[in-house]
């Protein structure tokens, strides 16, 4: 049901009929962002992405290194970034690519990335488990969105971290 909701409310930002406007908050210089055009929206997504969390805290706290063909699991701590008390059920969505992050959008949309996303198990204390199985050895993305509990999931653009993982 997250999922289908997810998928509806970013149809209804990225995919508008004829021209669209995305508007988006960068931490980073703390102005608006617009854009009018399909080739600058994947520039802008990417400036979203590179931007800190703006609500959240998240850090690995278990290996960042995986075995080829078996299930690996990877825990996430996400913590309240103005009280740095554990965030107990927020909604934790990721999408895991093959090499270093936007390197595999490369003639895909933003759709397609969403349609692969998925939500971490929370398994409590402010803490979210992973389970991925990598295909073959290499670096691998894990673009990592919160949702705190009470906010929109609108959320997740200006609450996005990349971590890296490594398949030995």
């Amino acid at each position: 049901m997250l999922m289908k909701k997810l998928l509806i409310v970013l149809a209804s930002i990225f995919v508008l009929p004829g021209i669209f406007y995305l508007s988006a908050y960068s931490e980073k210089d703390g102005q608006q962002m617009m854009s009018n055009s399909m080739g600058s929206m994947m520039d802008m997504c990417q400036t979203m992405m590179n931007s800190i969390p703006k609500d959240v805290i998240m850090k690995t706290i278990s290996s960042q290194v995986a075995k080829v063909g078996q299930e690996s699991s990877i825990t996430l701590l996400v913590l309240d970034k103005n009280t740095g008390n554990p965030m107990d059920n927020a909604n934790v969505i990721l999408h895991i690519e093959e090499g270093a992050p936007m390197e595999s959008m490369k003639g895909k949309t933003m759709m397609d990335m969403m349609q692969r996303m998925f939500e971490a198990e929370n398994i409590g204390a402010g803490k979210y488990l992973v389970k991925f199985t990598p295909t073959k050895q290499g670096y691998y993305t894990m673009h990592t969105h919160a949702i705190p509990p009470g906010q929109s999931m609108m959320s997740m653009m200006n609450n996005h971290m990349d971590i890296g993982i490594i398949a030995k």
